[in-house]
């Protein structure tokens, strides 16, 4: 059998703007694109690691790729078996992993001439709603965004939280509620920022903004679970599941109402797959997310959420961010919504 060819080139996107969050300022972004070749055919998959959020380093999947042998038999019948034994020892690296297999898959595809949801088996939905995602700014800065995302037609808007003084954070979210109104989900995200008792007042202070969801609001599950029994607000976990075990026990212990999944963190698409078959056998909620990468993993990350059944926004909405992407974005958000078809 002829051998796969595996290339890469290291990539940089530039923010137009930046964007901070309790944990960092964003202003760049640092990937590897990778390509995969079987005779006339290949595949292209995107590797960016972000450490700060649960991957490897750049340097770590650089030095990884540049050591990695990979030996696959393309036959789609068991290519899932193939790729989880050809990339096992990735497990340490997800967003190379993600980067591979991406790469990988695209090939097969593209060999067989099967859809993605043809090669995997799975249905997908025709559109997905997004949500808009709001970083740290002034308040009047962050009303004016908001407020001109409501007018794109997002119905969903996600605001960074964990400033150094809470009390920042709940005169912006007040300022919202009280010129932007209720019509319109408000979900929050604070990165693990708190300790369990700033959390707990902080969520009591939140019981009258009508907040769809706090996201990360805690490191420690044994947090999350205490957190959870004692609030109305439902809580979801981020950065707390970066693999599948992590989530049979977030699920298993009920410590959080949404599963927030970054195809790009855990590993892969199929991965993702797996923890949201899981979630919904369990009745947990699934949101998937970016982690501003470009258009090429998005369109992966696109894919998960289009099969994801309950009726909620995903987080798609950062390709706008950047000066110039790797490719041409095929899921533009429009209104609030990505459409497939």
């Amino acid at each position: 059998m002829k051998p796969l060819q595996l290339t890469y080139s290291p990539f940089e996107l530039k923010f137009k703007a930046p964007f901070l969050t309790s944990q960092k300022q964003i202003n760049k972004r640092k990937g590897i694109l990778i390509k995969i070749k079987y005779k006339d055919f290949f595949g292209f998959g995107e590797c960016s690691p972000f450490p700060e959020f649960g991957s490897e380093t750049f340097e770590q999947a650089e030095n990884k790729l540049q050591d990695f042998k990979l030996k696959m038999n393309l036959n789609p019948n068991d290519f899932i078996t193939n790729i989880s034994e050809s990339l096992a020892e990735l497990d340490d690296f997800p967003s190379l992993k993600h980067g591979i297999e991406q790469a990988l898959l695209n090939l097969i595809c593209y060999k067989t001439k099967l859809t993605i949801n043809e090669l995997l088996n799975v249905k997908s939905f025709s559109s997905v709603s997004v949500n808009a995602v709001v970083g740290f700014l002034f308040p009047e800065e962050t009303l004016i965004t908001c407020k001109n995302y409501l007018k794109e037609g997002f119905k969903t808007i996600k605001l960074k939280v964990g400033r150094e003084n809470f009390e920042d954070d709940m005169k912006i979210i007040s300022l919202i509620r009280e010129k932007l109104g209720y019509d319109f989900n408000l979900r929050l995200d604070a990165n693990g920022k708190w300790d369990f008792i700033t959390a707990k007042i902080v969520f009591n202070q939140l019981k009258v903004f009508k907040i769809e969801y706090v996201e990360q609001p805690l490191n420690s599950i044994n947090d999350f679970i205490k957190l959870k029994s004692g609030s109305k607000i439902p809580i979801a976990a981020d950065e707390s599941i970066r693999t599948y075990k992590d989530a049979v026990i977030f699920i298993q212990k009920k410590a959080a109402d949404v599963i927030i999944l970054k195809p790009m963190m855990i590993g892969g698409l199929l991965q993702t797959l797996k923890i949201t078959e899981l979630c919904e056998k369990y009745k947990v909620k699934v949101v998937i997310t970016t982690t501003f990468e470009s258009s090429l993993g998005k369109s992966f990350a696109v894919f998960a959420a289009s099969t994801i059944k309950n009726k909620i926004a995903h987080g798609l909405g950062t390709a706008k961010y950047f000066e110039k992407d790797l490719f041409p974005d095929l899921y533009p958000v429009k209104n609030g919504v990505i459409k497939l078809t």
